[in-house]
């Protein structure tokens, strides 16, 4: 008696053949406004997103939800405001101060804004936020110092 056989072999799939490829998540303008292709938050595209826009503007934790959230909302804000701290250090590597402007009353986060050396107010702003960063274990050591080296050198080219 011979086997019965179909006529065709099962062919195996090699895993690696089976990896999906994600493309890289990347800022995309519709009308007037950027939204991230994924919906997610990146901390390099933030940064990113920061440098280009924050120079002379404060940018409110509300625009940025909308651009890496999609949407305005109260928990896009709690996400953003959670990874601005690896943000902080993104943009600290490019040599670049990020700002907060807190309310006083709940000290939440309402807007960042790159360091403006011309401005008294921001430099004024930078020292007490990056002590409280640092008291807070959100910046580590080596930031820590990154920061105060670009504070001082931003001090000085005002002079």
């Amino acid at each position: 008696m011979s086997e019965i056989t179909t006529g065709k072999e099962l062919v195996l799939t090699p895993p690696e053949a089976l990896e999906k490829r994600r493309s890289k998540p990347s800022l995309l303008l519709v009308g007037r406004r950027y939204l991230c292709t994924d919906g997610r938050f990146h901390p390099d595209l933030a940064a990113e997103y920061v440098r280009t826009n924050a120079r002379k503007k404060w940018l409110g934790v509300g625009e940025l939800s909308k651009v890496f959230t999609g949407a305005n909302t109260i928990e896009g804000k709690r996400r953003v405001r959670r990874n601005l701290f690896s943000v902080f250090s993104r943009v600290l590597g490019y040599g670049e101060f990020l700002v907060y402007e807190t309310d006083p009353s709940t000290g939440r986060i309402q807007a960042v804004k790159l360091l403006d050396v011309t401005s008294e107010q921001e430099r004024q702003a930078a020292r007490p936020q990056l002590e409280r960063m640092r008291q807070r274990h959100q910046v580590s050591a080596e930031n820590y110092e990154r920061a105060v080296q670009v504070i001082e050198l931003q001090e000085r080219l005002r002079q």
